[in-house]
């Protein structure tokens, strides 16, 4: 299953960075791209959504009136809401599902991020040459820093990109490794875990690192709004069930892309920042541009709710 996942997903991702990689030759600027290509590519998914969540709101006064219909029977109003729901063909959440469906993607991003010479310098680790080259900056490193063995344990947490630095500082242009991590000021060879501990010792040298707390941060901010205009979107009069979804996930999300974004590659921060921008972005018009189309969006009520309907009107 590894090997195919590798195959399908792994690679085609890794390709595709490594060519945006080859225009701009800059690290950042090519996750900036990467994640401008990706959201195009899910567009077709997110516009789906977005008319999910349209239907959504159109349904809220149905719900509503059933709420009111069965306040002392919940059981009942459960199965009368999904009867709306299943017909008019609206997913609980579906409004979450472009949010949630990046984590495969993020997930396998991580694993190009931290490879960038694999991936982006296409460099073949089971090369014997790129062994002893690999041996050479490792010896380089161990007599550069006072503490060797402690230091090359947090070098190999992110290796790759650890050795394509180091490899820069000892001099060896000719090994091909040089990748530029630089972006906006942001030294993003660096994990923004390393920024805070900087500004807690005092450290202030080199800002290009104390800057990287910057990245969880906006991380955090633009995942929350996103959720916030998704959830107001779906309506104010949503379900008790989704309702507490909703809530659950507009505290979840947000804690955990702080704390991922806070001890990954920096590189995982800034895409989750540009596509939580871009989300916002996407939503926005689309939520306008649906506005228009408000005749689309026909609500159907099930058949049995209809005729009840026309008994409570005769009556």
């Amino acid at each position: 299953m590894g090997a195919i996942y590798n195959t399908l997903i792994t690679e085609p991702l890794g390709w595709i960075i490594w060519a945006i990689y080859k225009l701009v030759q800059n690290y950042g600027l090519t996750i900036l791209l990467f994640t401008v290509v990706v959201k195009i590519l899910l567009m077709p998914l997110q516009i789906k959504s977005q008319k999910a969540m349209k239907k959504q709101q159109k349904i809220q006064p149905i719900v509503a009136e059933l709420k009111k219909k069965y306040a002392n029977d919940q059981q009942k109003m459960q199965q009368e809401m999904m009867k709306v729901y299943k017909e008019n063909g609206v997913s609980m959440t579906g409004g979450c599902l472009p949010l949630l469906i990046q984590f495969p993607i993020l997930f396998t991003l991580y694993h190009v991020i931290q490879r960038p010479l694999t991936y982006i310098s296409r460099i073949n680790f089971t090369d014997l040459g790129v062994a002893e080259q690999v041996k050479t900056v490792v010896e380089g490193i161990t007599e550069k820093l006072p503490y060797g063995a402690e230091q090359l344990d947090k070098i190999f947490s992110n290796c790759q990109i650890q050795l394509s630095t180091w490899a820069d500082k000892l001099g060896h242009a000719d090994f091909g490794w040089h990748i530029n991590f630089n972006f906006l000021g942001l030294d993003l060879s660096g994990v923004p875990s390393s920024g805070f501990n900087a500004i807690m010792r005092g450290d202030y040298s080199d800002m290009g690192t104390v800057l990287l707390v910057l990245i969880p941060i906006f991380a955090v901010l633009t995942t929350w709004y996103s959720m916030k205009q998704s959830q107001k979107m779906q309506g104010n009069n949503a379900d008790d069930s989704q309702g507490g979804l909703g809530k659950s996930l507009n505290m979840l999300m947000p804690v955990m892309t702080g704390f991922f974004t806070f001890t990954f590659a920096s590189g995982i921060g800034l895409y989750w920042i540009i596509s939580s921008i871009m989300q916002i972005v996407q939503q926005y018009l689309l939520d306008k541009y649906l506005d228009k189309k408000e005749d689309d969006f026909v609500v159907k009520v099930p058949e049995k709710n209809r005729k009840n309907g026309k008994k409570r009107r005769r009556s």
